[in-house]
């Protein structure tokens, strides 16, 4: 399958006119006409990754953040990107992200995170104003449970390593809010909604210290471990749409060889 056409075939999915403004999904880098056979899917492409698709045959590496933001002045190997760019051109893998667009689909970031949780009564934390389904996800826990015991709770069901709990742990938890990422400037829109707690990365003192105060709970998870809960279904996704057999190069299910698609 030609690399144009897997774009092609993802976009009918996930479509670049999900993202933000200021975001950057889609082909990176590669030939358009080239063909491709396998796929690998990570978090992040950096020339260990694009390495480790490059060793089992995949000839694109679709990633959640894209390795380019802004316009690129040079490609050389004193920085990160560079040297990403420069190993993926040298190793023949092409690079493509579905980034906000995948945060707001209704298959994606969030509505993964808020089922892998169990919540009932899914709906986006911020409704989408382009077609898509929209930011966050909020929605009810089974029962109330306290604060810390849903903080149990998130270890388990999203593999974390990192979180941290801000809040009385003896607080009754049902309604819950989330955001995939960086996402604390939406805790208004969830103390809205009438949730308890609200989920998210990349916490900072000011924004934390005022929503406690509102009210809320908040639990603080590692931006990347939070965010890797999703790749299973985007990797689904992209097998789904090309029929090419996909490699899954991080999460729980790392390396599961051409586990992923094949007509």
């Amino acid at each position: 399958m030609k690399l144009y056409e897997i774009a092609e075939a993802i976009e009918k999915r996930v479509p670049k006119e999900w993202a933000e403004p200021w975001d950057n999904p889609g082909l990176l880098a590669g030939e358009r006409g080239a063909e491709v056979e396998k796929i690998a899917v990570a978090l992040d492409a950096s020339p260990r990754t694009v390495a480790r698709a490059a060793e089992r045959g995949c000839g694109l590496l679709v990633t959640h953040h894209p390795i380019i933001f802004r316009p690129v002045k040079s490609v050389v190997d004193d920085c990160h990107a560079g040297r990403t760019l420069i190993a993926a051109l040298k190793s023949g893998v092409a690079l493509y992200a579905a980034h906000t667009n995948w945060d707001s689909s209704p298959e994606g970031v969030n509505f993964v995170l808020a089922s892998e949780l169990g919540l009932k009564n899914i709906e986006p934390l911020v409704p989408s104003q382009s077609g898509a389904w929209g930011l966050g996800a909020v929605g009810d826990l089974p029962r109330g449970v306290h604060f810390g015991s849903l903080g149990e709770l998130l270890r388990e069901r999203w593999n974390l390593s990192a979180l941290s709990l801000y809040g009385n742990l003896k607080t009754c938890v049902r309604r819950v809010a989330l955001g995939g990422g960086a996402c604390m400037d939406f805790w208004p829109e969830a103390l809205a909604l009438g949730v308890q707690c609200f989920i998210t990365a990349d916490v900072s003192y000011h924004p934390r210290e005022e929503a406690q105060e509102a009210g809320l709970c908040v639990a603080a998870c590692d931006h990347g471990e939070m965010e890797r809960v999703s790749l299973r279904a985007l990797a689904a996704l992209v097998a789904e749409q090309t029929g090419l057999p996909v490699t899954l190069l991080e999460g729980a299910d790392a390396d599961t060889e051409d586990g992923l698609g094949g007509r």
